[in-house]
């Protein structure tokens, strides 16, 4: 016996109708092999045979999208929506409905039907589970050379049933899907058009399939053999995010177990299908927000199946400056003096990592250390920056020297396909590094974020060139949403161990790269506590998780991240005192002229938007 027909080892009862066989004490595995070795050909059921949905009805499926989409009432909306559509295709005369038709009769705006329509499809993408003895079958009927085929009832259509086989290892073989045939498995028309596609004896045909009446029957009407597949235990559902009902602030540690870790797991459960999916050579963890997507990976081996990975160093500022030189200096000053209102001057140079000049000397340039910047003092500070220029161009060649050093130390090949990870808001991170790259390093480059917002200026920038994608965008869950976890992107930036010692430079050193921080506001060392905290409590979770992962298959992506979600959403938890206290957490707008401190109760929002 091989290795694949030792995968038909579970036992269950089979029912043969149109074909006598004494199923008796065989095996599912020993049956399914005898019924495949003297059939000319073979068809199978999709969903109850080569799949299972681990989400019970749709009913299920249709409240996840209205709590994703903010819309409440959507589940009520699909159901009616569906049923004139039916009404619809009986008084057209067709057999069967598509989704598109029922999306046609959902009273929203086009566009949030649309994205409805795609999450739907992905949602059901996702709560699939193979079911691994019928997926052995249809392999060995392919390695015995059977012309293979899969029959099945569904509105969801071809190319949803492709992509399942395909995102399963499944090769995708001819396929008889009622939405797209406008003909039905419950009518025996399937049947027949596959049998015509065949062209054989209609008793050398073998259905393969778990829906006794609309399956079994109909084919052993249309004259197939036919093989009643019984799923032997149904499939587990999937495990759930649990967490604590309390009005209290959690701690950090809590909190990172109940949110951070959530989240970050949700994220490297989509990442590992989106990397394939991309065909991705090597992962950059992108430091510190990917820092501990990094962690989680290395220290739970097996955990993910992802290409090779690293922590990379950097940021926007980073890039940035790494991207400047003696022709487009200029063309960034106004990037140089972003957000820098209520700044003494000489902060500006501290967060490029450029050393201020003696007080007297900013005291002649009317820009000492007693001055507040305002509108008032831009074009100053902007002639300033412009006569420091090749101070601050050595600053941006160090940068390059130290991005190219890092890339060769990580090993990275020129024109590979990079994943860079991490929490780039808005794209700016990715488009910074790809600039700076240009004539230097030719990488293709595939961004992952957690959360993508269209902002602005930004609101064509998604589209390609730049190669990017999101677990939580637009396109999965309602543009309220993505509007307040972008007002709380430094808190998130937080929860997932940002530091506020930001990097802003690389320096090639001798052997190694080095990072330059922005070490100004971390004199107590209280915002280092309340990470290692919040990290703890993250990777707590993740362990559990590689655990449950032993007996329960994860919940999608997106529902695993929810958590996150949640504790963003108006009236949410107060933030911890520990939290709540820190000061200038946003270290590109930080100034010692004052001490902001993250309120303690959020959604909160930066006037100045994300760190650099």
């Amino acid at each position: 016996m091989t290795a694949m027909n030792e995968n038909f080892a579970l036992e269950t009862v089979a029912l043969s109708i149109g074909v006598a066989r004494d199923a008796g004490s065989a095996s599912v595995g020993e049956g399914m092999r005898d019924a495949i070795l003297t059939a000319a050909a073979v068809s199978f059921g999709f969903f109850g045979t080569l799949f299972h949905r681990s989400i019970a009805t749709a009913d299920e499926v249709f409240a996840i999208l209205g709590r994703r989409f903010d819309l409440p009432e959507f589940p009520a909306l699909r159901r009616a929506a569906q049923a004139e559509a039916v009404e619809r295709m009986r008084q057209a005369g067709r057999r069967e409905i598509t989704l598109a038709n029922i999306y046609d009769r959902l009273p929203v705006e086009p566009a949030l039907a649309e994205a409805l329509q795609a999450a739907e499809l992905a949602l059901e993408l996702d709560v699939l589970r193979p079911d691994l003895v019928a997926q052995a079958a249809f392999h060995h009927a392919l390695e015995l050379g059977r012309p293979s085929l899969i029959i099945a009832d569904t509105y969801l259509g071809r190319a949803f049933i492709r992509e399942a086989l395909i995102r399963h290892g499944l090769d995708p073989v001819a396929l008889f899907i009622s939405s797209d045939c406008n003909a039905t498995t419950r009518g025996g028309d399937l049947f027949d058009l596959a049998a015509d596609y065949l062209a054989m004896p209609r008793d050398r045909l073998l259905h393969i399939g778990g829906d006794l009446q609309a399956e079994i029957a109909q084919a052993a009407a249309k004259g197939f053999a036919t093989f009643h597949y019984r799923c032997p235990a149904p499939p587990s559902p999937p495990a759930t995010v649990e967490t604590k009902a309390t009005a209290e602030p959690l701690a950090p540690r809590e909190l990172g177990y109940q949110v951070s870790g959530p989240a970050a797991v949700g994220f490297l459960n989509w990442l590992e299908r989106q990397v394939k999916a991309d065909g991705i050579n090597q992962v950059l963890f992108l430091a510190p927000g990917g820092g501990l997507l990094e962690r989680i990976v290395r220290e739970n081996p097996g955990a993910w199946d992802l290409p090779p990975c690293a922590s990379f160093q950097g940021s926007h500022l980073a890039f940035t400056l790494a991207a400047m030189n003696d022709q487009n200096f200029q063309g960034h000053l106004p990037f140089l003096v972003a957000d820098s209102d209520g700044l003494a001057p000489y902060e500006v140079l501290e967060r490029l990592g450029v050393p201020a000049l003696a007080p007297e000397v900013m005291a002649d340039y009317n820009l000492g250390d007693d001055v507040q910047l305002s509108t008032a003092s831009h074009v100053r500070l902007l002639h300033f920056l412009y006569e420091l220029r090749f101070e601050i161009l050595k600053v941006c060649r160090r940068n390059r020297r130290g991005l190219f050093a890092q890339l060769k130390q990580l090993e990275a090949r020129r024109g590979a396909r990079v994943a860079l990870v991490g929490l780039d808001w808005d794209g700016a991170t990715q488009d910074a590094l790809e600039v700076a790259l240009q004539g230097l390093f030719e990488l293709n480059i595939h961004g992952y974020s957690l959360c993508r917002a269209i902002t602005g200026t930004q609101a064509g920038a998604w589209a390609p060139p730049r190669r990017a994608d999101a677990l939580l965008s637009t396109r999965t869950v309602a543009p309220s949403i993505i509007h307040r976890l972008y007002e709380n992107r430094l808190l998130i930036d937080l929860l997932f161990g940002a530091p506020q010692d930001a990097i802003i430079g690389l320096d090639p050193g001798v052997g190694r790269v080095e990072v330059v921080r922005d070490e100004r506001w971390e004199a107590t060392g209280r915002r280092a506590a309340v990470i290692s905290a919040l990290t703890d409590g993250a990777m707590a979770f993740a362990r559990d998780h590689a655990v449950k992962l032993r007996t329960s298959v994860p919940p999608p992506a997106v529902e695993m991240a929810w958590p996150l979600v949640e504790f963003v959403r108006p009236g949410a938890l107060p933030l911890d005192a520990e939290i709540g206290s820190l000061t200038n957490v946003n270290a590109w707008t930080g100034t010692r002229n004052r001490q902001p401190a993250l309120p303690h109760q959020h959604p909160w929002s930066s006037a100045h938007g994300s760190g650099r």
